[in-house]
């Protein structure tokens, strides 16, 4: 990987383009609050992890959460551009993590992620419904990330 990065010394600039400067942009980044959508929500993913760690959780026999759902949920928010807004933690009682994006009752958009790496989403635009599955691959699938732009659009 190869980058730019512009440093000010004594009031000069300089431009360097190497694997270090991306490294130098890459920390800096990490350490920002606005990095990632996970550094915003993996207190609220523990946090549902452990509520939902044993069969049962809910009082009426809800699978537990498995340790391959977490690490998938995990992957999913960590691959989320930066300019995503926060989801909303829960989980299912099919031991699911669900993501949810909630502007209003009429725009609202759900993302159900299964051990297996399936992404059911479901969304509610004004009038319009939008659902499916989507295999994760390693990136956020398209169809997701226009759906949460269309949810969060003034």
């Amino acid at each position: 990987m190869i980058a730019s990065i512009a440093l000010s010394l004594d009031g000069t600039s300089t431009t360097g383009y190497s694997s270090s400067a991306a490294f130098i942009i890459q920390e800096q980044l990490k350490n920002s609050y606005y990095f990632s959508v996970l550094k915003k929500v993996l207190p609220e993913l523990i946090e549902v992890r452990d509520m939902a760690i044993e069969k049962g959780w809910d009082g009426y026999g809800a699978d537990a959460i498995q340790a391959e759902t977490f690490a998938r949920a995990y992957a999913f928010l960590e691959v989320l551009p930066t300019i995503i807004p926060a989801p909303t933690v829960g989980a299912e009682p099919d031991g699911h993590i669900t993501f949810e994006w909630y502007q209003s009752p009429n725009r609202v958009l759900s993302v159900s992620i299964s051990p297996e790496g399936d992404l059911h989403y479901a969304a509610l635009i004004g009038p319009n419904k939008a659902y499916g599955t989507e295999i994760f691959l390693g990136e956020t699938p398209r169809i997701i990330l226009d759906l949460i732009r269309r949810i969060n659009a003034t």
